[in-house]
């Protein structure tokens, strides 16, 4: 009985530890992007040092959605990666993964803003030229915005 705990215990640490990756991915990308919002830079567009930690198919189309020829096509009403339409003072110094999950896309990694941890976004993290990066991110919190025929 001993020797199948101890099994039990390697394999869950080991298959715990194949996840740290995409979450400490998600929490390093994080941090940088709110320092790099609290210096006034914009990422997607100041430098290219965004593309470390994003797909290159999320960054072809958040450029593409930048450009001035093409600003009426898409209104965005909120931060793409922090889906927030301004940043907490107390967020740069607290960004925590609060919880992960996996789907056949992505490993899901909740983040958690600020000490209250009252704003949450979910990051779909997957593989990349062997590196962890964001694809997309959603709010945790949503409105109900979708009429329901009876």
């Amino acid at each position: 009985m001993k020797n199948i705990l101890l099994l039990l215990f390697l394999f869950s640490s080991s298959t715990m530890a194949g996840y740290s990756d995409p979450i400490e991915r998600a929490v390093a990308f994080n941090s940088w992007y709110v320092n790099q919002i609290n210096k006034d830079a914009f990422p997607i567009t100041d430098s290219n040092e965004i593309d470390k930690y994003v797909t290159a198919s999320t960054m072809k189309k958040l450029r593409h959605a930048q450009d001035p020829r093409y600003a009426e096509e898409e209104f965005y009403d909120a931060d793409m990666f922090l889906k927030a339409q301004y940043v907490g003072d107390d967020w740069a110094q607290n960004i925590t993964a609060v919880a992960g999950d996996t789907d056949p896309v992505c490993v899901n990694v909740y983040i958690a803003f600020g000490k209250k941890q009252d704003h949450v976004v979910i990051d779909c993290m997957v593989k990349e030229n062997n590196l962890w990066k964001v694809q997309s991110v959603s709010n945790a919190e949503f409105t109900r915005n979708l009429a329901v025929a009876n």
